[in-house]
């Protein structure tokens, strides 16, 4: 008797949910019409448009799943709550992120050799364009390859120092900066963030140490910095994917170099340009995106003039050169700064070379390996 009354218990409970779920969240759905999810830095999908065409083709019905997925009453409860689970049951990632010692790292399994070779092709006949223009390759290693005995034996992990000796031997006139052993000397102090996949400004200011040196300037140490610990409550893109609360929150720091005095920088999109005194954005301090404050969010065009009297250096890169850039201020009278993945027309539009007295070409390994848009170097 007990047995069967626990199994109708269970039903409606089951039917009650089903039921209730649906009915909240059309009662409670927010009112804008696409409200931006700060956790996903994205914005909700919208409810669909009923016509007889889109019911016809399934679009409607489509539509509504995603708009329903999104917008669920007690969504991020929900995924918290099965993140939690599967965590209990010994899953070793949730969402490609592994946690362990109050770290969220984001998993890498390896490299496509045919892949890499493509997007290195592109790069040696981006070289051979300019022949007297000294050229640089960094590959910054993500969290993974620095903490990588943290990881479960059987966790499949790829090395990213077999890529960057990969992209070494196989980049015919690009000098390789490897930043790696000097990264993983310090690895005990605070170089990665524990909730985003990027750097902290102390682990770019490493690698800029290494990459001041092999392009020829004499690092700055770090006394001739001023320090700014500009927020204390960042969670980042790995704390996203997994809703961990457990996870001590990031510090965005700001270091400042005595040798700068000013700064203007100019953003350009396909819409507008802007000029900004300052290499930091502190509204997004403001909001969960705070790593954004560095250079503001990505774009395609970026150009930065410090009036240091020195040469000019043109960049290519993702994200993770956002915070290691304010050290190269201090060394370089102009940086102009491009991602090839926002860049709508030729990429050659956005510069001329000539007024340039070198490039650094600098991604980190996981972006490497997927980003097929480095490819549009050498098409002119």
């Amino acid at each position: 008797m007990k047995k069967k009354a626990y199994k109708i218990v269970t039903v409606v409970l089951f039917a009650v949910i089903l039921i209730t779920l649906p009915v909240m969240t059309f009662i409670f759905n927010p009112s804008e019409p696409k409200p931006f999810s700060e956790n996903e830095n994205r914005y909700l999908a919208v409810f669909p448009t009923l016509t007889w065409n889109s019911y016809r083709e399934e679009k409607f019905m489509n539509g509504f799943e995603d708009w329903f997925a999104d917008r669920f009453i007690g969504r991020e409860q929900w995924i918290k709550l099965r993140n939690a689970t599967e965590r209990l049951i010994g899953k070793v990632d949730v969402n490609g992120v592994y946690t362990a010692n109050d770290r969220m790292m984001e998993i890498w399994e390896g490299y496509d050799s045919e892949f890499i070779m493509k997007n290195l092709n592109a790069l040696n006949k981006f070289s051979e364009m300019y022949p007297d223009t000294p050229m640089y390759f960094l590959l910054a290693p993500t969290s993974q390859e620095i903490y990588s005995d943290l990881f479960p034996a059987s966790a499949p992990i790829g090395s990213q120092t077999e890529l960057l000796e990969f992209c070494r031997d196989n980049l015919t006139s690009m000098q390789t900066i490897n930043v790696i052993p000097t990264i993983k000397m310090h690895s005990a102090d605070y170089i990665y963030y524990r909730t985003d996949h990027h750097w902290t400004s102390y682990g770019a200011y490493l690698a800029y140490y290494d990459a001041a040196k092999a392009m020829g300037f004499k690092p700055y140490d770090l006394s001739e910095y001023d320090i700014e610990h500009a927020s204390y409550s960042f969670r980042g893109t790995l704390y996203s994917k997994t809703l961990d609360d457990s996870i001590t929150p990031d510090v965005i720091d700001y270091y400042h170099p005595h040798s700068v005095k000013e700064v203007t920088l100019t953003v350009k999109d396909s819409k507008e340009v802007k000029k900004y005194d300052s290499l930091y954005f502190r509204e997004f301090l403001d909001v969960k995106d705070k790593y954004s404050s560095f250079l503001g969010p990505n774009s395609p065009y970026i150009d930065i003039t410090t009036g240091v009297d020195g040469p000019s250096l043109l960049i290519f890169k993702d994200s993770y050169a956002h915070s290691l850039i304010p050290f190269l201020t201090a060394h370089f009278s102009r940086i102009t700064v491009l991602d090839t993945r926002y860049i709508k027309s030729n990429v050659s539009d956005f510069f001329k070379m000539k007024n340039y007295d070198s490039v650094l070409i600098l991604y980190n390994a996981i972006t490497f390996s997927q980003d097929k848009d480095i490819r549009r170097l050498n098409m002119g």
